[in-house]
Formats: C-alpha cells, structure tokens, sequence
C-alpha cells in the first residue's frame, strides 16, 4: 500500500502532532476526513442513508458541492478543536462525513478497477456468505437496511450551542439527559435544508438520530446498559497521547497506533496524500430491562455465595470493566476509571476478568502471544477505531427495544479488523481457549427460535481471583438491526466532483454592499466588452486598472484582454471574469447565509434558555450577536434580566431571527 507513495509511509507515522503546535504531515490531515483519527466530539448526529436515482452527472454534482461546503477535513477538525478548547466562537459549519458503499460508486459509473480493493467491502454486509461469516440474519433487519441498495451515508453531527457557551449546554444534557432528545436547531435546519436538496438525486432509504449519553457525575460517554464508552482507543495524536501519558506510562499496555490502523490508499484520490478508510456501520438494539434483570436477578444471586449479591462486580464480569471504566482485571471493585495500564499476564486463567467478558474478547491485550504464539504488535493490529453514538429511548426508562448503540468503526482492512475480530474472536467460543464461550455482550447479535434471544452457559469466578468458578446462564441482550460496509473517501476525490467549488472568502466590508460592488464591476466589464476597450493596465501605462485591483484585493484571478503597445489575452477575457465575479457573489451569499443560519439556530438556542442577548454575562459589554448584527448594520433588539440591567422583552428573540430572514432574503432578490 505505501509503495505507491513516497513523501509519507502511514506505517511509522505515529502521534501527529496538532495544528498551532509542531505542526506535521498537514497536506495529509487536509486530505482525510475527519472523524477518522479523532471522534468528532459533538454530542448530537443524524444519519442519511441513500440510495441514488436520476441523472448520474447531477448526483455527482451534488456530492462535490456538498464536500466543498459541509464535509470536515481531519485538518478543520483539529483547528476546531483548538478554538473550542480555547473557548472561543467556533464557525457555524456543522461536521459532516460522506461515505459511499462498493454499489454507490458502481451507480456513479466507476468499476471495480476504481474501487478500493477489499473483497468484504466489495461483497458488501448482506450478502450470503457474509452474513454466515459475521453471524448475521438481515431477516432480522429493519427494513431500511434489509429491502435496499444502500449507496451512500450522510452523517451530520453538531452542538447545541456552538460557540463561548457550548460547554454550558453540554453540561445541561449532561445533568438532564431529556435534553439529549431534543435536536440542536443548527443541526435541525441543516438536516431539513440538505434533504430538499437531495429529492433530485436520491431517496433517504432509512435515516437515524443519535446523542450521545453522558455519566451525570463524571461526564463520560456512556452506553445504554450504563457503562462507560469509548475507552482504550487506538492513539494517533500527540496531544491524545500526552493526556494518557498523565496516568500511564505505558509499561503494560501502550495505546498508540501507526495511521496505518486505520488508513487505506483511495484509489481515485488525486494527491500523493489520498487516503480513505473503511467504515462499519452496524445498527445495535439494546434490551436494556432484561440486561439490567438478568445482571441483578440472575447472575448476581448466582455468584453471591455465602455474601449479598454484588451486582456491580455482576456486570463486570459481562464487560470486562466496571460501569465508571475500571477494569475488573485490576480491582474487585470500580475505584479507577482511567486506569487503562493494564495487561492479562497477571490472570492467565481468567479469575479476575472471564475469557468471555467483552473488552477481554476483542482487545485481548497480550493473550494471544501467551496462548497462541501471535506476537502482540500482530495482534495490536487487528484493533479498530471506535465511534459510537447512542439513539432511541434513554436508559432510565429500560427500554426492551427500539434504543442502543449505532456502532460505527474505522479500519484500514475490513478482513483483518473488524470482520477478525467478529468471527475469530468475539463469536469464537474456543477463544481465548476452549470452551469459554461467545463475547457476552456481542457474541451473538440476531434472535435464535421464535425470535428469542439466545442464551449461553459460561463459567465465571465464584469470588473474585479465586479457582472456584460458578456455572450460570446469561442471555445476549444486543440484536444487529442492520448495517453495512462503506469507504470513506479522500477529499480530493469528493471535490474533484464538484469543478467550481464555492470557496471560504473573506469579503471586503458590508456583504450585502460587496455584492452591489461587484455587480457594479461586472456592468462595466459588459460596457467594455461591447466597445472592445482592453481591460488590465490603465491606457497605455503599466499600472493596473480598476478591474485588476478589485480582483487583486479579493484574490481573484484576472484575465487580461490588451490590444495596445502590448497584446495580451484574448476577447473572450470579459466573459470569463464575469463568470468569475458570478461565482464570487454566489459564495458571498453562501457564505453569508450559513453565517446567517448559525446565529438564527442560536438565538433559537438561547431563546429556548432565556438566556440574554446582547450584552456579555452581567458585564455591560456587548456579545456576539450585537457585533454581528451591527457589522452588517442590521438593526438588534436585546433582552437582558439580571440583577444589574433589565432591558427588552422576550419578543426580541423572534425579532432579530426575522430580521436575519430578511437579510437572507434581499440577497435572493
């Protein structure tokens, strides 16, 4: 695979550093999508499946431009990341990835030379052999996975708030988990906008919202059977890797990876740089008041001996970990969640954390080196970049179906990651050794006889460290609802569909007053285009022209047209700076429509608070809103109850909304 390049080798690129620091390898963050190497972080997202229809060349079209404007590059990503961490306004571009299946790009006409070459990506989740190869049943799928072609994922991921006070709303959803079912407005309009656009060319065979769930304590993502997510990710920045070195020196286990985990060579990308990866995307039903029964009622009161029932140590045993993250190798009770130093050389026979608990299952951290002879940097490459998000029904009310995990995960090889680790690990049930059974919580993903669930019989520790072990039934409560495999292009890829892309401009003074400018130039170009008047020098001097210095201070490329002392260019030069100052207008208004669009959602944000606007905190000086409404001369109505100022009334929300519709509007006229 990096034979193929020679300015970079994937396999001994570990910890990038991030941007604003020792800065590396940036033409490569700029090329892959973001999510990739770093979860995207947001706590809200929706999923659009689609299949394609109509004209293939429009499809395209529109895949390019949605690229152009909405598609994050792992580069925008990490300097997104720096000003949030710095608390400042981040722009109002929600995050989005585009991922195409292998019968997406055959419908956009591209062949299987073209695509990436990986026979499971090529047979797709819902075919025969594969199905029997990952333990699936599409009959047991919702009908969106099951009767469609799927050809392409849109994911669209935001905050509620983003900008100085998005960490004050992550914080509410955090203590009120109600909040999570409510969408972000930004992420609401955007989604409902994208959809108008894509009736042309596709249809939305199945669509899902997720959030993400949050300890109420300690903010850690969490899943709906209420342990903590995301843990023991492979590493590939710097600043990652720093933070896990404040509690770890990685003498037991070390967490980074080479960006070869996870990156394979896009085959259509048009850069040295030009990767993508392979996605699973697998849709996990969770039984969450059965699990939690079965937990307390069953395997608890079995493992109790002689004590109370202890079912926190229970639950552990199932996943490999306490709720809070501590892993039950270490400790018979949940005390250190970050403690992710950890190997299994200390518990060769599975006293302490069972052969069958899921984190031991599919991270087996060594084991495989000890029993089968696989030295563990081989076995370190079978790991996969997690990117999970819940949906449905929240876990306090237990709900038995229609709630869970949209499992998503990023590798370099389907065959030798995910699709390993499903078939020769977690629904292995002679692995680590014989006879221990399935993975407990993902061993068997699909109802068995009259669509029940499949229960298994596994040995665990009757007390925690000793040989004594206790026989006791437990019940695979996860059910696969559906899924499939994508690639996720490269950047150039995606924008090479889309030949004029609308650009991120930094227009001179009021928008509204810039457009009116550049109409103005393009009525005398036509003027001049019909007196046959040379456009670029003034007269018969070298100095530039009115033309050339409104392109230069806009960075716009110019043509020439000069039939003087000096020929240059041709006639044809007035069109094509017209069409250029067209296509600068348009990404004037783009540009500010979205700026426009991001303070409506928010507003809408702050109004649902009744939070102030128009002046920062308790102080007297004016907030965000005030400077972006007076740098386009808009008129701004404030709201503000405290104990120091009481000014306006709660109408000043939906007055300053419609005063941005407005705005929006007059550039349509």
């Amino acid at each position: 695979m990096t034979s193929e390049i020679k300015e970079i080798d994937i396999n001994q690129i570990v910890e990038i550093a991030t941007p604003f620091d020792d800065f590396e390898h940036e033409s490569l963050l700029d090329e892959i999508q973001g999510n990739i190497l770093k979860s995207h972080g947001r706590n809200h997202a929706v999923y659009l499946f689609l299949k394609f229809k109509g004209d293939i060349e429009i499809g395209k079209q529109w895949i390019g431009c949605f690229t152009h404007r909405y598609v994050t590059s792992a580069l925008e990503q990490a300097e997104q990341g720096k000003l949030y961490r710095q608390n400042k306004d981040v722009s109002g571009k929600i995050f989005a990835n585009f991922f195409l299946t292998r019968a997406g790009y055959m419908h956009l006409g591209y062949t299987y030379q073209n695509l990436p070459n990986e026979d499971a990506f090529r047979q797709g989740m819902k075919d025969p052999n594969m199905q029997n190869e990952l333990g699936d049943d599409s009959g047991q799928w919702e009908d969106g996975f099951k009767n469609n072609e799927i050809h392409a994922l849109v994911l669209l991921a935001a905050d509620k708030i983003v900008g100085p006070r998005t960490q004050e709303a992550k914080l509410e959803e955090q203590k009120d988990q109600n909040k999570l079912r409510q969408q972000p407005a930004l992420l609401k309009n955007k989604v409902a906008a994208i959809k108008k656009e894509l009736d042309a060319i596709a249809s939305i065979v199945h669509e899902q919202i997720g959030y993400v769930l949050r300890d109420q304590n300690s903010g850690e993502e969490i899943e709906h059977f209420g342990f903590r997510d995301g843990v023991s990710q492979p590493l590939f920045l710097k600043r990652d890797v720093n933070k896990e070195r404040e509690h770890s020196d990685f003498s037991k286990w070390d967490p980074r990876a080479p960006l070869s985990l996870v990156l394979f060579k896009d085959p259509l990308g048009t850069k040295h740089e030009s990767y993508g990866s392979f996605l699973v995307f697998r849709k996990l039903e969770q039984n969450v008041k059965a699990w939690n029964k079965d937990v307390v009622d069953n395997l608890a009161q079995k493992l109790k001996g002689s004590g109370d029932p202890n079912p926190a140590l229970a639950g552990a045993y199932t996943m490999g970990r306490f709720q809070d993250g501590t892993p039950v190798v270490k400790t018979s009770s949940g005390k250190d969640p970050k403690d992710n130093n950890f190997n299994y050389q200390d518990d060769p026979q599975g006293f302490k954390c069972p052969f069958h608990a899921h984190t031991r299952k599919v991270n087996p951290r060594g084991d495989t080196s000890v029993v089968v002879s696989i030295p563990l940097e081989e076995e370190k490459m079978h790991r996969i970049a997690r990117r999970a998000i819940n949906y449905g029904t929240l876990p306090s009310e237990e709900p038995e179906n229609n709630a869970g995990l949209l499992f998503m995960s990023f590798q370099a090889s389907l065959i030798k990651q995910f699709n390993f680790m499903q078939k020769a690990w977690a629904k292995q049930k002679n692995f680590i050794k014989q006879d221990v059974g399935t993975d407990v919580v993902i061993g068997v993903e699909k109802k068995g006889d009259n669509n029940i669930a499949v229960t298994e019989t596994y040995n665990w520790p009757t007390n925690w460290g000793a040989q004594e072990q206790t026989e006791a039934d437990f019940t695979h409560w996860v059910t696969m609802k559906g899924g499939e495999f994508f690639f996720t292009p490269c950047m150039s890829f995606l924008k090479s569909l889309a030949p004029e892309p609308s650009r991120n401009i930094e227009f001179r003074g009021v928008p509204k007053q810039e457009i009116k400018a550049a109409q103005g130039v393009i009525a005398e170009l036509q003027n001049y285009k019909h007196r046959n008047w040379a456009i670029g020098l003034n007269g018969d001097t070298i100095e530039p022209d009115g033309f050339l210095t409104f392109f230069n201070q806009r960075k716009l490329p110019f043509k020439f047209y000069l039939q003087n002392q000096v020929r240059l260019g041709k006639s044809s030069a007035y069109d094509d700076n017209i069409k250029i100052l067209n296509q600068y207008i348009a990404d004037v208004i783009h540009q500010e429509s979205d700026a426009c669009e991001y303070k409506i959602a928010e507003l809408e944000e702050y109004k649902d608070r009744k939070w102030g606007i128009g002046l920062n905190g308790d102080t007297t000086e004016p907030d965000g809103f005030v400077y972006f409404f007076g740098e386009r001369e808009l008129p701004f109505k404030f709201f503000v109850q405290n104990e120091r100022v009481s000014l306006g009334d709660y109408s000043a929300y939906d007055d300053d909304i419609n005063t941005l519709n407005n705005y929006i509007s007059s550039f349509k006229q």
